[in-house]
């Protein structure tokens, strides 16, 4: 019986971790995202490459959460939809204008990317204390009631 106990609580404090770790990797995603279309503005205005070249230098950057295939990116899964839509929205989007067009539209999803990341940074902080907070409670509690 104690060892069932134990192996609860154990649990519940694995769920708890598994959760903050979820949180981090939906804002690393979206950070990478962020730095994805600042280095292609980068590119552009400096550089002025085709999408086949921006997408080949852009996949040999530091990137653990974007995938480069076919010309083209995706981020992780672990993405929310919403930023998913609007990312693959700017990818479409990219190559279609002359260069002040692709640097506006940079600019435009830049500012728009950055925002979500601020956003996302102050929820990810309160739902990691709730989360820890839960699942060290919720262990505490098993233990307390059943040994």
């Amino acid at each position: 019986m104690n060892l069932i106990v134990i192996f609860t609580a154990v649990l519940l404090l694995v769920a708890g971790g598994a959760d903050i770790y979820k949180q981090k990797r939906k804002t690393c995603v979206l950070d990478e995202i962020v730095r994805f279309v600042l280095y292609a503005r980068s590119e552009l205005h400096y550089r002025t490459p085709d999408l086949e070249n921006l997408f080949i230098s852009a996949s040999k950057q530091n990137y653990s959460y974007l995938s480069f295939s076919d010309y083209t990116v995706k981020p992780d899964d672990m993405c929310d939809e919403l930023v998913k839509k609007d990312f693959s929205e700017f990818v479409s989007r990219l190559g279609t204008t002359d260069t002040d067009g692709q640097l506006s539209l940079c600019d435009e999803y830049a500012s728009r990317f950055t925002e979500k990341l601020t956003e996302r940074k102050q929820r990810e902080k309160s739902k990691i204390q709730i989360s820890a907070a839960l699942s060290i409670l919720s262990a505490m509690c098993v233990l307390v009631l059943f040994m």
